[in-house]
C-alpha cells in the first residue's frame, strides 16, 4: 500500500510537471516581460514563467536545456525544457557587431517599435542591422532585417540608445579642502560615460598645479568644479621668461605684473632692457612667449 501511494504521488506529481517548448532561435531586444507567449508551456504558473523570462533574457549564444533547467533549479523551479538546444541572440551584440561604433560609444539600452522584447524565430535565420541617420546618442532608430532560410525577408524597426564613455578619475580616498592631489596615490583611472555639462578631468599632467577647493569623498569622480588653480606666477617676483618660435629658444628673466595660474595670460618687465613681455603660465615662475 505504501509502495503504491508513492507511485501514485510520482504519477501525479510528473502528470502535473511544468513543461515548455522553446523555439530553436530567439532574438533578445530587452528584458520586456512583452513576448512571454513564444514559451510554449503546460502546468506552469506564472512566477515560474517570470523566472525564466528573467534567464533566458540574460542569457546569450548556444544553450543547451539541462542548463536551464538547472539555472531554474538553483531558482526554485523544477521545469522540463525542450529542445535539447536553443540559439539565443542578444540585439545590442549585433549592433556592436554590425554597426561601426565610434571610439568610445557603446549600447546603453534597445527596444523594437510596435513588436514585443523578445522574437521567436526559425532555426537558420539571419539577422541585419543598418542605421543610416545614427548620431548615436538616444532613440536613434535602426533598420532590421530577418533573412530567412527560404529565402525570405521580414523587416523591422527598432531603436537604440547609445552612450558615450570618456576617461575619468576617481577617487580613491577622501580628501580635505584646499589639498594637493598625489595622483598615482589619491586616484583611479576608469572609463565611465559622459556626463552632460560636466568636465571631467582626464589629463593629470597637470594636477599639481591645482588643488581642491571643497572636501572630496573617497569614490567620488574628480571635477574641474572641484579645483581651484593655484598662482604659480605672483606678482613682484622673479619669473623666468622664454621666448620661442619654430626657429629660436631664447631665455630670460623679469619681474612679473600681476599673479597667475596655469594658462594664464600675465605681463613680466624686464627691467635692464626696459621691455615687457605678455606670456602664458606654463610651470612655476615660468612664462612662455610665443613670436
Amino acid at each position: 500500500m505504501k509502495y503504491a501511494l508513492l507511485l501514485l504521488a510520482f504519477i501525479t506529481q510528473w502528470a502535473w510537471a511544468c513543461e515548455v517548448h522553446l523555439p530553436y532561435q530567439l532574438l533578445v531586444f530587452n528584458d520586456d516581460k512583452s513576448g512571454q507567449e513564444i514559451y510554449q508551456a503546460k502546468n506552469c504558473d506564472l512566477s515560474a514563467l517570470d523566472t525564466l523570462h528573467q534567464v533566458v533574457t540574460s542569457l546569450e549564444g548556444r544553450v543547451a536545456s539541462f542548463q536551464l533547467k538547472e539555472m531554474m533549479n538553483s531558482r526554485g523551479h523544477n521545469i522540463e525544457i525542450q529542445p535539447q538546444s536553443f540559439f539565443i541572440q542578444q540585439f545590442r551584440s549585433l549592433i556592436r557587431e554590425q554597426l561601426a561604433l565610434p571610439t568610445g560609444v557603446q549600447v546603453k539600452a534597445s527596444s523594437p517599435i510596435n513588436m514585443p522584447g523578445i522574437l521567436a524565430l526559425p532555426a537558420g535565420d539571419k539577422i541585419e542591422i543598418s542605421c543610416s541617420t545614427c548620431l548615436f546618442g538616444y532613440q536613434q532608430p535602426l533598420n532590421v532585417s530577418i533573412l530567412g532560410f527560404d529565402g525570405s525577408r521580414q523587416s523591422m524597426r527598432a531603436t537604440a540608445d547609445f552612450k558615450k564613455l570618456v576617461k575619468a578619475y576617481r577617487l580613491i580616498s577622501a580628501l580635505p579642502s584646499f589639498s594637493s592631489i598625489n595622483a598615482s596615490d589619491v586616484l583611479k583611472e576608469e572609463y565611465i560615460e559622459s556626463i552632460p555639462h560636466t568636465d571631467l578631468i582626464s589629463d593629470i599632467e597637470t594636477l599639481a598645479f591645482y588643488k581642491t577647493n571643497k572636501p572630496l569623498k573617497a569614490g567620488e569622480i574628480l571635477k574641474t568644479s572641484d579645483l581651484n588653480a593655484v598662482n604659480l606666477v605672483k606678482a613682484g617676483l622673479k619669473t623666468e621668461v622664454v621666448l620661442e618660435n619654430q626657429m629660436i629658444r631664447i631665455k630670460t628673466q623679469g619681474i612679473s605684473r600681476s599673479n597667475g595660474t596655469i594658462g594664464e595670460l600675465v605681463e613680466v618687465y624686464h627691467p635692464q632692457k626696459n621691455k615687457k613681455y605678455q606670456g602664458r603660465v606654463v610651470d612655476i615662475n615660468k612664462v612662455l612667449v610665443e613670436l
